[in-house]
């Protein structure tokens, strides 16, 4: 019985040592974790309020975020459970909170972050929204997580030649009865000129194929986050 007193007491103290050091580690490494995470969040915040056309910002830079206290000034919704929406339809959700800029002429720039299932896991996707007169259409992306997507075929989502075919997505566009699609599931052969792939766009259709050959469920994660994103701004905004 003493033996098995004491060993049971030596394995407690190493228990106890062990939860001690690692609560020492976390308590370390969390605020650096925690900087990397907003600076990252910001500069993606940056990047999709740039103008692709001008490649200016469409917000004055003092409107952009430096710290987490600015950042949370811009929170225009939010909800205690982490997500604003979840869409079945797509597949997809919108995560909490939204953020709310005015841009230069005065118009309504919403951010929101979202995911969907991909090859080998949610691929998270950051857009920007411009609400205008007409409409409301989609500015830019940025791909924030896709760490299970294959090598060299659905990873190839975050280069940016890849991103720039879902950038500046019309109103028109969204409004099609099945959102938009990847140009594979709309059974649409690749075009080869830019000008026929833009046309494909505002039909609804996101042309990847003839760049990211072989894969097909990591684009359309991103365009059925897409959806979410726009069918929820579509009702929070009162969009028809």
């Amino acid at each position: 019985m003493g033996e098995i007193l004491k060993t049971a007491l030596i394995l407690t103290l190493v228990t106890l040592i062990a939860g001690i050091g690692l609560g020492l580690i976390y308590a370390m490494v969390k605020k650096p974790i925690e900087k990397a995470e907003l600076n990252a969040k910001l500069k993606a915040i940056r990047e999709v309020l740039i103008d692709p056309e001008s490649g200016k910002l469409m917000v004055d830079d003092s409107e952009l975020p430096k710290s987490l206290s600015e950042l949370e000034n811009k929170i225009w919704r939010s909800d205690e459970s982490g997500i604003v929406c979840n869409c079945r339809k797509f597949k997809a959700k919108v995560y909490s909170p939204v953020y709310r800029f005015k841009g230069l002429n005065g118009e309504e720039i919403f951010i929101l972050t979202g995911s969907s299932p991909g090859y080998g896991g949610d691929v998270v996707v950051m857009a920007s929204f411009v609400k205008k007169a007409d409409g409301m259409f989609e500015n830019a992306i940025e791909i924030l997580d896709y760490s299970q997507e294959t090598p060299g075929l659905g990873a190839r989502i975050s280069e940016s030649e890849v991103k720039k075919r879902f950038y500046g997505v019309p109103f028109s566009a969204f409004k099609k009865s099945e959102g938009l699609k990847v140009n594979k599931d709309a059974g649409v052969m690749p075009k080869d000129k830019r000008e026929e792939i833009e046309k494909l766009k505002r039909d609804g259709v996101i042309q990847t194929s003839d760049i990211m050959t072989g894969a097909t469920i990591t684009p359309r994660a991103v365009v059925n986050t897409l959806n979410c994103m726009f069918e929820w701004l579509g009702k929070v905004e009162g969009v028809k």
